[in-house]
């Protein structure tokens, strides 16, 4: 029984169906905002996993991620750039606002 492309000769699928893997991420919520205008918020979260790091921005009450990015393993860099990249959002959140 063949299923799928055919493979050269010598290369076949692995069936074996236990995969093991050992993630350990760590999550922070390291700032949110909240628009004065509405009620929309802003939340940073940085993510740790084995010593890299991750940067994601939601907003909510959506819950959307409109920015999500791998950052420098050094964690002080790391939070400057979410930290920046978190009043970045809320500014052209703003701006929007003046245009209506």
């Amino acid at each position: 029984m063949n299923i799928g492309p055919d493979l050269p000769e010598g290369i076949t699928f692995n069936n074996k169906q236990e995969v093991e893997a050992n993630l350990y991420l760590v999550t922070e919520k390291l700032n949110s905002t909240k628009c004065l205008s509405c009620d929309v918020y802003f939340e940073s979260i940085l993510i740790t996993n084995n010593g890299r790091h991750e940067g994601i921005i939601k907003s909510f009450p959506t819950e959307n991620v409109i920015w999500k990015n791998a950052l420098p393993k050094d964690r002080v860099r790391s939070i400057k750039i979410l930290d920046e990249n978190l009043i970045i959002r809320l500014n052209k959140h703003k701006e929007r606002h003046k245009n209506d």
